[in-house]
């Protein structure tokens, strides 16, 4: 009765952690603008590098793991939290809606591991170094991934903020709590929320980005519960026998829900027919409004050429009369300077002549005058 208990509860925790979990959360939106084709390399990029990540850290975490005894409790219990809190991590961050968002925090979450192993409190937790190993590994291809995406100056601001803030929010244990870091990158570059507003792209892109979090969830889950349970189990009194049974039930479930996803293309088919005809009238309505919106701004326009068309005529009329004005202006003040100019000349004139005459009678006749004051003085002496 008990393994039954345990069986129903682990069942239900399975589909309560798929029905909460964020990679199903499916958005709808109105518009069709497709991704660009680096959005697109872009997400496939950065999946595929979280299928590797998870690919490295669980070979190095059964590596580690092999080097503990089994029965050692507390070393085997870090290994299953690093495998489940790291893959857990990177999954969240990875399958995102915008692909910039989930390359910059898959890119802080790698980085802040590898800082976690290299020199913060998990560099001396296992005896191993295949933690720190991957964990380098790692960083170094998703910084490749990054520059082969960005451009060189996007790639340089870029790697010096993720740089910046997996040192600033660091890892302290092995529950690796993410800080997701992509509205601070937002906000580094100068960019808004409303900027920055995830695209879905065409329907087909849509899709595709749904059928890529189920499949990673069905491809995961049943990893993650087993080492959840094996941790649980490893922690607690429950028997072996207990945990095989629940670990065959979650398999058999998840094998299910998996064949259910591979296996049905027709309902995914019927469910893009389904929104695309649910959605039209909606399409519609917002098409109109957008044709009478811009024609409205159309006429508000051709309002405005008008109104700046007669402020132009305006203004040149103000400027012609102006300048007409300013240049009778300049004519009767020229006119005035020339007759004072030809006023003062003439008064010049006049008092040189009046100076050269002066000096004709004193060069001339002032010696004559003179002359003749000392003779009669001279005679009258005599």
């Amino acid at each position: 009765m008990g393994i039954r208990r345990f069986q129903f509860i682990s069942v239900l925790m399975i589909f309560f952690s798929l029905s909460g979990c964020s990679l199903l959360e499916v958005k709808i939106d109105t518009q069709t603008t497709p991704l660009t084709k680096q959005e697109l390399t872009m997400r496939l990029l950065t999946r595929e590098y979280a299928q590797q990540f998870f690919s490295q850290v669980e070979q190095a975490g059964d590596a580690t793991s092999s080097l503990y005894d089994p029965q050692d409790r507390l070393n085997q219990s870090y290994v299953l939290l690093w495998k489940i809190n790291a893959e857990e991590g990177i999954q969240s961050s990875a399958y995102q809606v915008s692909p910039m968002a989930a390359l910059i925090d898959s890119w802080v979450f790698t980085n802040q591991m590898a800082n976690f192993f290299e020199s913060g409190e998990g560099a001396e937790l296992f005896e191993s170094d295949h933690a720190r190993q991957a964990s380098t590994q790692l960083r170094a291809e998703i910084d490749d991934l990054a520059k082969s995406v960005l451009k060189d100056d996007s790639y340089a601001s870029t790697k010096q903020f993720v740089t910046q803030y997996a040192e600033q929010y660091p890892f302290n244990d092995l529950s690796f709590i993410r800080q997701p870091a992509y509205r601070a990158w937002l906000k580094s570059q100068g960019i808004t929320d409303e900027e920055a507003v995830a695209n879905l792209g065409t329907m087909p892109e849509a899709l595709g980005d749904v059928s890529d979090r189920l499949s990673i969830v069905s491809e995961q889950t049943p990893k993650l519960m087993t080492w959840k349970a094996q941790l649980i189990a490893m922690n607690s009194n429950v028997s072996g026998q207990q945990l095989t049974t629940t670990l065959e039930s979650i398999e058999g479930t998840s094998r299910a829900f998996r064949d259910f996803v591979e296996n049905n293309p027709e309902y995914m088919e019927n469910l893009a027919k389904q929104m695309s005809i649910q959605l039209q009238p909606l399409v519609s309505e917002i098409d109109d409004r957008t044709e009478k919106r811009l024609e409205q701004l159309s006429k508000e326009r051709q309002a405005l050429e008008k109104m700046v068309a007669r402020e132009r005529a305006e203004i040149a009329l103000i400027i012609s009369a102006e300048r007409e004005k300013f240049t009778n202006n300049l004519d009767a003040l020229s006119q005035d300077l020339i007759a004072l100019a030809i006023d003062k000349v003439v008064m010049l004139i006049k008092s040189t002549i009046i100076y050269f005459i002066l000096f004709i009678l004193v060069i001339f006749f002032a010696p004559l005058g003179l002359g003749y004051m000392l003779g009669k003085r001279a005679k009258s002496a005599s």
